[in-house]
């Protein structure tokens, strides 16, 4: 009512400090985990749907990165594998609390160590870290079989190192440190 009679209005001045903002290219990239493409490691897993894991620690030397790829190489003998994403951080050594919290996942089709090897392609998530250490896995959802065939589904790597799994979601994490599994990051940062 008093309002509607007037024909100015004055303001007060409210002045508040706002945080500062940071914008990071993350032009840089850089290739982390295994080094050569040739398999001569499988590491046989099952492909019902058990909660296991396997994968391995990778030790980054960047303040904070994305990761845009990450490459893995199976021995797939079913119909189609769906394959999820894990990414943890590491405590003493081990994988400690998930930090993707989006379900990643991606379909393997029927393959051998000469065909094209799978990946995730992760530029449409915007997955950016600052831990040192990270433990990247991979989990098994489940696999068509091809019709009155057995089938079989393996982890592949040939180099010298470790991996992490573990076999079913209820047991301990296990250790080999003979050979480790095929992953491969892509990394901007």
């Amino acid at each position: 009512s008093a309002a509607l009679k007037k024909s100015e209005f004055e303001l007060d001045e409210d002045s508040k400090k706002l945080e500062t903002v940071v914008i990071k290219s993350f032009s840089s990239k850089a290739v982390q985990g295994s080094t050569t493409d040739i398999t001569g490691y499988f590491r046989s897993w099952n492909y019902g749907k058990t909660g296991g894991k396997i994968g391995r620690i990778f030790k980054l030397p960047y303040s904070e990165y994305k990761i845009d790829r990450l490459k893995f190489k199976v021995n797939n003998r079913c119909d189609t594998c769906q394959i999820r994403l894990h990414i943890r951080r590491v405590v003493d050594d081990y994988p400690g609390e998930e930090l993707l919290t989006d379900s990643i996942t991606v379909a393997v089709a029927s393959l051998t160590m000469e065909d094209e090897i799978p990946e995730f392609d992760l530029s449409a998530y915007d997955l950016t870290f600052k831990e040192n250490e990270i433990f990247v896995s991979m989990e098994v959802l489940n696999c068509t079989k091809p019709s009155k065939e057995d089938c079989s589904f393996c982890f592949a790597g040939s180099e010298e190192g470790e991996y992490i799994f573990r076999s079913k979601k209820t047991m301990n994490w296990q250790t080999t440190d003979d050979y480790t599994i095929y992953l491969k990051l892509f990394l901007s940062y």
